[in-house]
Protein backbone atom coordinates (compact mmCIF):
# COMPACT_ATOMS: atom_id res chain seq x y z
CA UNK A 1 0.00 0.00 0.00
CA UNK A 2 1.32 3.29 -0.91
CA UNK A 3 1.09 6.26 2.15
CA UNK A 4 0.55 9.21 -0.28
CA UNK A 5 -2.62 7.12 -1.77
CA UNK A 6 -3.90 6.49 1.07
CA UNK A 7 -3.98 9.20 2.07
CA UNK A 8 -5.38 11.10 -1.26
CA UNK A 9 -8.40 8.47 -0.59
CA UNK A 10 -8.84 9.90 3.25
CA UNK A 11 -8.98 13.43 1.17
CA UNK A 12 -11.54 12.17 -0.81
CA UNK A 13 -13.31 10.96 2.39
CA UNK A 14 -12.93 14.08 4.44
CA UNK A 15 -13.80 16.44 1.37
CA UNK A 16 -17.25 14.53 0.96
CA UNK A 17 -18.26 14.60 4.94
CA UNK A 18 -17.49 18.24 4.63
CA UNK A 19 -14.84 17.93 7.06
CA UNK A 20 -12.40 21.01 6.97
CA UNK A 21 -8.97 20.04 6.74
CA UNK A 22 -7.97 22.05 10.18
CA UNK A 23 -10.88 19.90 12.13
CA UNK A 24 -9.71 16.70 10.62
CA UNK A 25 -5.96 16.91 11.85
CA UNK A 26 -7.33 18.46 14.99
CA UNK A 27 -5.37 17.08 18.12
CA UNK A 28 -4.06 14.51 15.97
CA UNK A 29 -1.42 16.09 13.40
CA UNK A 30 -0.37 19.48 12.35
CA UNK A 31 -2.00 20.76 9.20
CA UNK A 32 1.66 21.36 7.55
CA UNK A 33 2.54 17.57 7.97
CA UNK A 34 -0.63 16.34 7.12
CA UNK A 35 -0.08 18.71 3.66
CA UNK A 36 3.39 16.41 3.36
CA UNK A 37 1.55 13.14 4.00
CA UNK A 38 -0.60 14.45 0.91
CA UNK A 39 2.10 15.54 -1.48
CA UNK A 40 3.92 12.28 -0.39
CA UNK A 41 6.91 13.98 1.42
CA UNK A 42 6.41 11.47 4.42
CA UNK A 43 5.26 8.02 4.48
CA UNK A 44 2.02 8.26 7.11
CA UNK A 45 2.08 6.34 10.39
CA UNK A 46 -0.14 3.54 10.89
CA UNK A 47 -1.10 5.38 14.34
CA UNK A 48 -2.39 8.41 12.21
CA UNK A 49 -4.20 6.72 10.08
CA UNK A 50 -6.19 5.23 13.00
CA UNK A 51 -6.57 8.61 14.29
CA UNK A 52 -7.81 9.81 11.46
CA UNK A 53 -10.55 6.99 10.34
CA UNK A 54 -11.74 7.56 13.83
CA UNK A 55 -12.99 11.60 12.58
CA UNK A 56 -14.77 9.81 9.97
CA UNK A 57 -16.73 7.48 12.10
CA UNK A 58 -15.07 4.82 10.17
CA UNK A 59 -13.04 1.67 11.70
CA UNK A 60 -9.58 1.12 10.24
CA UNK A 61 -10.09 -2.11 8.85
CA UNK A 62 -13.12 -1.31 6.98
CA UNK A 63 -11.53 2.01 5.91
CA UNK A 64 -8.84 -0.27 4.31
CA UNK A 65 -10.99 -3.09 3.03
CA UNK A 66 -12.72 0.34 0.97
CA UNK A 67 -9.68 1.83 0.06
CA UNK A 68 -8.92 -1.02 -2.03
CA UNK A 69 -12.22 -1.52 -3.81
CA UNK A 70 -12.18 2.23 -4.43
CA UNK A 71 -9.36 1.95 -6.51
CA UNK A 72 -10.77 -0.33 -8.76
CA UNK A 73 -13.98 1.89 -8.86
CA UNK A 74 -11.38 5.15 -9.92
CA UNK A 75 -9.68 3.28 -12.93
CA UNK A 76 -12.90 1.69 -14.33
CA UNK A 77 -14.32 5.16 -14.32
CA UNK A 78 -10.81 7.17 -15.77
CA UNK A 79 -10.63 4.62 -18.78
CA UNK A 80 -14.02 5.11 -19.17
CA UNK A 81 -13.13 8.65 -19.71
CA UNK A 82 -10.09 7.88 -21.51
CA UNK A 83 -12.40 5.93 -24.06
CA UNK A 84 -15.20 8.65 -24.17
CA UNK A 85 -12.59 10.68 -25.59
CA UNK A 86 -10.64 8.89 -27.99
CA UNK A 87 -14.47 7.55 -29.20
CA UNK A 88 -14.99 11.23 -29.55
CA UNK A 89 -17.91 10.95 -27.04
CA UNK A 90 -17.60 14.42 -25.35
CA UNK A 91 -20.56 14.48 -23.70
CA UNK A 92 -19.65 11.78 -21.58
CA UNK A 93 -16.46 13.06 -21.19
CA UNK A 94 -17.62 15.91 -19.46
CA UNK A 95 -19.75 14.23 -17.74
CA UNK A 96 -17.02 11.85 -16.24
CA UNK A 97 -14.45 14.92 -15.66
CA UNK A 98 -16.45 16.33 -13.23
CA UNK A 99 -17.26 14.07 -11.27
CA UNK A 100 -13.55 12.70 -10.87
CA UNK A 101 -11.23 16.30 -9.16
CA UNK A 102 -7.87 15.74 -10.41
CA UNK A 103 -7.02 16.26 -6.47
CA UNK A 104 -8.68 13.15 -5.61
CA UNK A 105 -7.48 10.66 -7.58
CA UNK A 106 -5.78 7.93 -5.72
CA UNK A 107 -3.48 6.49 -7.63
CA UNK A 108 -0.69 7.94 -9.60
CA UNK A 109 -1.16 5.93 -12.94
CA UNK A 110 -4.70 7.13 -13.15
CA UNK A 111 -3.49 10.32 -12.64
CA UNK A 112 -1.35 10.34 -15.68
CA UNK A 113 -3.80 8.87 -17.93
CA UNK A 114 -6.81 11.47 -16.53
CA UNK A 115 -4.34 14.42 -17.42
CA UNK A 116 -3.75 12.70 -20.66
CA UNK A 117 -7.17 12.50 -21.52
CA UNK A 118 -8.00 16.26 -20.76
CA UNK A 119 -5.13 17.09 -23.08
CA UNK A 120 -7.04 14.99 -25.83
CA UNK A 121 -9.92 16.52 -25.09
CA UNK A 122 -8.55 19.71 -25.43
CA UNK A 123 -6.41 19.10 -28.71
CA UNK A 124 -9.70 17.22 -30.32
CA UNK A 125 -12.00 20.42 -29.38
CA UNK A 126 -9.25 22.87 -30.81
CA UNK A 127 -8.45 24.62 -27.50
CA UNK A 128 -4.55 23.27 -27.89
CA UNK A 129 -2.17 23.23 -31.46
CA UNK A 130 -0.26 19.80 -32.45
CA UNK A 131 2.52 21.78 -30.69
CA UNK A 132 1.08 22.80 -27.63
CA UNK A 133 -0.64 19.08 -27.43
CA UNK A 134 2.84 17.79 -27.86
CA UNK A 135 4.50 19.87 -25.34
CA UNK A 136 1.82 18.60 -22.74
CA UNK A 137 2.47 15.32 -23.43
CA UNK A 138 6.46 15.46 -23.00
CA UNK A 139 5.81 17.45 -19.86
CA UNK A 140 3.66 14.81 -18.55
CA UNK A 141 5.93 11.68 -18.90
CA UNK A 142 9.33 13.51 -19.07
CA UNK A 143 10.19 12.77 -22.95
CA UNK A 144 12.74 12.28 -23.85
CA UNK A 145 14.82 10.90 -20.46
CA UNK A 146 11.27 8.40 -20.23
CA UNK A 147 13.35 6.31 -22.89
CA UNK A 148 16.42 5.96 -20.51
CA UNK A 149 14.23 4.19 -17.84
CA UNK A 150 14.76 0.41 -17.61
CA UNK A 151 10.91 0.00 -15.95
CA UNK A 152 7.92 1.63 -17.48
CA UNK A 153 4.02 1.76 -16.95
CA UNK A 154 1.28 1.16 -19.50
CA UNK A 155 0.34 4.50 -19.61
CA UNK A 156 3.41 5.45 -20.03
CA UNK A 157 3.61 3.73 -22.98
CA UNK A 158 0.63 4.93 -24.21
CA UNK A 159 1.42 8.35 -24.14
CA UNK A 160 4.67 7.54 -25.75
CA UNK A 161 2.59 6.30 -29.14
CA UNK A 162 1.11 9.45 -29.36
CA UNK A 163 4.85 11.40 -30.22
CA UNK A 164 4.14 9.28 -33.52
CA UNK A 165 1.30 11.40 -34.07
CA UNK A 166 2.63 14.67 -32.24
CA UNK A 167 6.18 15.24 -32.88
CA UNK A 168 8.13 15.56 -35.95
CA UNK A 169 9.35 11.85 -37.66
CA UNK A 170 13.00 12.98 -36.28
CA UNK A 171 11.38 11.53 -32.80
CA UNK A 172 9.36 8.46 -34.55
CA UNK A 173 12.41 6.06 -35.01
CA UNK A 174 13.31 6.38 -30.86
CA UNK A 175 10.22 5.72 -30.02
CA UNK A 176 8.79 2.76 -31.54
CA UNK A 177 12.28 0.96 -30.95
CA UNK A 178 11.14 1.48 -27.09
CA UNK A 179 7.69 0.53 -27.68
CA UNK A 180 9.71 -2.61 -29.51
CA UNK A 181 11.29 -3.79 -26.06
CA UNK A 182 7.85 -3.58 -24.21
CA UNK A 183 6.72 -5.90 -26.51
CA UNK A 184 9.73 -8.54 -27.13
CA UNK A 185 9.79 -8.46 -23.18
CA UNK A 186 6.79 -7.08 -20.95
CA UNK A 187 8.43 -7.87 -17.51
CA UNK A 188 9.92 -4.36 -18.37
CA UNK A 189 6.38 -2.73 -17.83
CA UNK A 190 5.05 -2.18 -14.63
CA UNK A 191 2.20 -4.51 -14.74
CA UNK A 192 -1.26 -2.04 -13.78
CA UNK A 193 -4.11 -4.72 -14.90
CA UNK A 194 -4.69 -2.66 -18.03
CA UNK A 195 -4.51 -4.98 -21.24
CA UNK A 196 -6.27 -3.02 -23.40
CA UNK A 197 -3.64 -0.12 -23.22
CA UNK A 198 -1.05 -3.05 -24.95
CA UNK A 199 -4.16 -3.57 -27.41
CA UNK A 200 -4.06 0.64 -28.24
CA UNK A 201 -0.75 0.49 -28.91
CA UNK A 202 -0.93 -2.74 -30.83
CA UNK A 203 -3.19 -0.94 -33.05
CA UNK A 204 -1.18 2.71 -33.04
CA UNK A 205 2.11 0.84 -34.33
CA UNK A 206 0.31 -1.31 -37.09
CA UNK A 207 -1.37 1.88 -38.37
CA UNK A 208 1.97 3.37 -37.96
CA UNK A 209 4.09 0.76 -40.22
CA UNK A 210 1.28 0.57 -42.75
CA UNK A 211 1.54 4.18 -43.47
CA UNK A 212 5.17 3.14 -44.17
CA UNK A 213 4.36 0.64 -46.67
CA UNK A 214 5.71 -2.29 -44.07
CA UNK A 215 3.21 -4.72 -44.20
CA UNK A 216 4.92 -7.60 -42.79
CA UNK A 217 4.81 -5.58 -39.34
CA UNK A 218 0.77 -4.64 -39.97
CA UNK A 219 0.40 -8.30 -40.12
CA UNK A 220 2.44 -9.10 -36.59
CA UNK A 221 1.25 -6.31 -34.97
CA UNK A 222 -2.82 -7.06 -35.65
CA UNK A 223 -1.87 -10.42 -35.12
CA UNK A 224 -0.31 -9.92 -31.66
CA UNK A 225 -3.44 -7.75 -30.58
CA UNK A 226 -5.59 -10.60 -32.19
CA UNK A 227 -4.19 -12.74 -30.07
CA UNK A 228 -4.32 -10.58 -26.90
CA UNK A 229 -7.92 -9.86 -27.61
CA UNK A 230 -8.41 -13.87 -27.61
CA UNK A 231 -6.65 -14.69 -24.64
CA UNK A 232 -8.45 -11.99 -22.63
CA UNK A 233 -11.94 -12.58 -24.19
CA UNK A 234 -12.09 -9.34 -25.76
CA UNK A 235 -13.41 -7.96 -28.67
CA UNK A 236 -11.23 -4.25 -28.09
CA UNK A 237 -10.24 -2.74 -31.53
CA UNK A 238 -10.81 -6.16 -33.47
CA UNK A 239 -12.08 -4.09 -36.31
CA UNK A 240 -8.66 -2.11 -36.48
CA UNK A 241 -7.02 -5.12 -36.38
CA UNK A 242 -9.09 -6.84 -39.04
CA UNK A 243 -8.86 -4.22 -40.89
CA UNK A 244 -5.96 -3.54 -41.42
CA UNK A 245 -4.75 -6.63 -41.89
CA UNK A 246 -7.19 -6.85 -44.99
CA UNK A 247 -4.80 -3.83 -46.15
CA UNK A 248 -1.61 -5.51 -45.39
CA UNK A 249 -2.40 -8.23 -47.44
CA UNK A 250 -4.49 -6.63 -50.27
CA UNK A 251 -1.18 -4.77 -50.62
CA UNK A 252 0.63 -8.29 -50.58
CA UNK A 253 -1.23 -9.39 -52.93
CA UNK A 254 -2.51 -12.22 -51.03
CA UNK A 255 -6.47 -11.87 -51.89
CA UNK A 256 -7.37 -15.00 -50.01
CA UNK A 257 -6.45 -13.38 -46.80
CA UNK A 258 -7.34 -10.17 -47.73
CA UNK A 259 -11.26 -11.68 -47.87
CA UNK A 260 -10.86 -13.43 -45.14
CA UNK A 261 -10.07 -10.39 -42.66
CA UNK A 262 -12.44 -8.16 -44.73
CA UNK A 263 -14.93 -10.63 -43.76
CA UNK A 264 -13.98 -10.77 -40.26
CA UNK A 265 -13.87 -7.10 -39.80
CA UNK A 266 -17.49 -7.20 -41.15
CA UNK A 267 -18.93 -9.83 -38.35
CA UNK A 268 -17.21 -7.89 -35.75
CA UNK A 269 -18.97 -4.64 -36.53
CA UNK A 270 -22.38 -6.20 -36.91
CA UNK A 271 -22.03 -7.95 -33.95
CA UNK A 272 -20.77 -4.32 -32.35
CA UNK A 273 -24.09 -3.20 -33.90
CA UNK A 274 -22.64 0.66 -34.28
CA UNK A 275 -24.31 2.22 -36.57
CA UNK A 276 -21.67 4.84 -36.54
CA UNK A 277 -18.51 2.90 -36.55
CA UNK A 278 -20.51 0.92 -39.56
CA UNK A 279 -20.89 3.65 -41.39
CA UNK A 280 -17.16 4.91 -40.64
CA UNK A 281 -15.39 1.37 -42.07
CA UNK A 282 -18.04 0.95 -44.62
CA UNK A 283 -16.61 4.37 -46.13
CA UNK A 284 -12.98 3.36 -45.31
CA UNK A 285 -13.42 -0.22 -46.71
CA UNK A 286 -15.73 1.31 -49.99
CA UNK A 287 -12.31 4.25 -50.87
CA UNK A 288 -9.22 1.57 -49.74
CA UNK A 289 -10.26 -1.15 -51.64
CA UNK A 290 -12.71 0.36 -54.85
CA UNK A 291 -15.40 -1.80 -53.82
CA UNK A 292 -18.85 -1.93 -52.57
CA UNK A 293 -18.72 -3.46 -48.80
CA UNK A 294 -21.89 -4.94 -48.81
CA UNK A 295 -22.22 -6.05 -52.02
CA UNK A 296 -18.90 -7.77 -51.25
CA UNK A 297 -20.03 -9.32 -48.30
CA UNK A 298 -23.53 -10.74 -49.60
CA UNK A 299 -21.29 -11.97 -52.93
CA UNK A 300 -18.55 -13.80 -50.40
CA UNK A 301 -20.86 -15.68 -48.50
CA UNK A 302 -22.74 -16.42 -51.92
CA UNK A 303 -19.27 -17.99 -53.20
CA UNK A 304 -19.11 -20.08 -50.16
CA UNK A 305 -22.76 -21.55 -50.57
CA UNK A 306 -22.27 -22.30 -53.82
CA UNK A 307 -19.29 -24.05 -53.01
CA UNK A 308 -20.50 -26.03 -50.34
CA UNK A 309 -23.34 -26.97 -52.82
CA UNK A 310 -21.07 -28.25 -55.35
CA UNK A 311 -18.73 -31.02 -52.96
Amino acid sequence: MKSKELCVYLERLRAARNISQEAFTDEVVSLRQYRRYLSGESDIPFQVIHQLTAKLSVKTDTLLRDFDYAKVIESDSIIKMYNAVVNYNFDEYTKLYNQIPLDHIIESNNRLLYQYSHILYQFFIKKLTKQETAQANIKLVNYPKVLNQQIITSIEMLILSSFLDFLDESHHEKVVEKIEEFIRNQSIMISDANEKIYIFVLAKLAKYVGIKDDFTNVIRYCNLGIEKNVESMSYYLMEYFYYYNALAYYNLKDYENYKKYLILCFNVLQFDANPKKIEKFTKLINGDFNIEFEDFVIEYYANRKDNKTNQ
